[in-house]
């Protein structure tokens, strides 16, 4: 895939990214279960045991599109809890507003349309904050990133559920041709959309490796940095505590 404005910085790549997730938004959840052959689901329950989450908690789940992520949390943090579901695509947060409603921690749920970047929490608010596969989408990782540690209290956590760059050498290849070719032919025949979906692999060969994300939120202001990679780093989740 060559340049585009999906690659760019900045406004353009915000534009395109709200345009894309806001096309396949009805069909989202089952183009991520048949392409991840459903392991994305385990990924996710692990990602929010991390968060070590307690009765009470006040935790965003961010870029939580469809709220797969807020729905895992709301049964953790009950009864008297607060998941915050923070989305700028409105169409991505209608699926994950209706989905929330149909669950019995439902009510915990607080849909808001919103920007990563400019988070509308105050300061030092949140035990934790979570986003899975998010974060390579914001127009400027960085302070997104300084956005989550603002609203964490002091001894929250973060916890990013991220693609990766898979090892061995071999299965790297594999995936490589599988994600080229197969995601964007998959993503046209489920959800109508080849070009959102050669978006997502461009996006991923263009995520900084384990290592750099880890170095990026300790300059950042994170302590206690530490990553887990998930099916041969497929996928990473990365945790780091507000010091």
């Amino acid at each position: 895939m060559g340049h585009t404005e999906a690659q760019a910085p900045g406004p353009g790549k915000a534009m395109a990214v709200r345009r894309y997730f806001g096309a396949i938004a009805r069909r989202y959840d089952l183009a991520n279960d048949i392409l991840s052959f459903g392991v994305q689901r385990a990924w996710k329950r692990q990602a929010v045991r991390c968060l070590k989450l307690q009765p009470g908690a006040r935790v965003a789940d961010l870029c939580g599109g469809t709220g797969d992520l807020a729905i895992l949390a709301a049964p953790r943090v009950a009864p008297h809890g607060r998941v915050y579901l923070i989305d700028f695509t409105r169409e991505m947060l209608g699926v994950g507003r209706e989905k929330a409603a149909a669950t019995c921690g439902g009510h915990l749920i607080h849909p808001i349309q919103g920007d990563v970047l400019r988070l509308p929490l105050p300061d030092d608010r949140l035990d934790g904050v979570i986003v899975g596969f998010g974060v390579r989408n914001l127009a400027d990782m960085a302070q997104g990133l300084r956005e989550m540690h603002r609203v964490l209290k002091p001894g929250g956590r973060l916890v990013c559920l991220e693609f990766s760059h898979p090892t061995p050498a071999w299965f790297a290849r594999l995936y490589e041709l599988y994600s080229r070719f197969l995601i964007p032919l998959a993503g046209k025949i489920i959800a109508g959309n080849a070009q959102a979906y050669a978006y997502l692999t461009t996006s991923i060969r263009a995520f900084p490796t384990a290592p750099e994300l880890a170095a990026l939120l300790s300059e950042l202001g994170f302590s206690r940095v530490t990553w887990v990679p998930l099916t041969r780093g497929i996928a990473v989740i990365h945790v780091g505590v507000k010091g």
